[in-house]
């Protein structure tokens, strides 16, 4: 039976300026993913779920309460509107990858316990994914669209 493994990359760009870059696979090592380097620091991202209505999804990334991570939510305005690409890598029992995923979310708070920090963010687009056509919406293709904010016809 093959192994499967787990490694996240969080980049997180705090509204008020800077970035931030961490890896939780490695311990105790600074590894590279697509030439940038990411340090190690303990976390947990989980929560994504998606369903039929294409609400935004809601990711929750789970720090300890830790100095560097207190200093993540301050710097992020209580991380709002902070931006964070969240890579998942599946390895290989070598450590090689065998897949690789990005996501893109917006943050939309945070919450500390005694031992948590907890950075909420939800997805930074509703419905659309790898799968989504690659065509542009026009009336000939679906018929009369109402016009708002959110969809733009050309």
């Amino acid at each position: 039976m093959s192994e499967i493994r787990i490694a996240q990359y969080f980049d997180i760009r705090p509204a008020s300026g800077g970035q931030r870059r961490f890896q939780n696979y490695f311990v105790g090592q600074t590894k590279s993913l697509d030439d940038v380097q990411y340090d190690f620091a303990p976390f947990r991202a989980d929560g994504s779920v998606a369903n039929l209505n294409g609400d935004n999804a809601v990711v929750r990334v789970l720090f300890p309460a830790t100095e560097f991570s207190i200093k993540l939510v301050e710097e992020g305005d209580g991380n709002r509107l902070s931006e964070l690409t969240l890579t998942t890598q599946w390895l290989n029992a070598a450590e090689a990858m065998v897949r690789s995923y990005v996501e893109y979310y917006v943050g939309i708070g945070a919450s500390f316990s005694e031992t948590t920090v907890e950075l909420r963010f939800r997805t930074a687009m509703d419905s659309v994914g790898a799968q989504f056509p690659a065509r542009i919406l026009t009336r000939s293709l679906v018929g009369l669209l109402p016009l708002n904010s959110d969809i733009v016809l050309q």
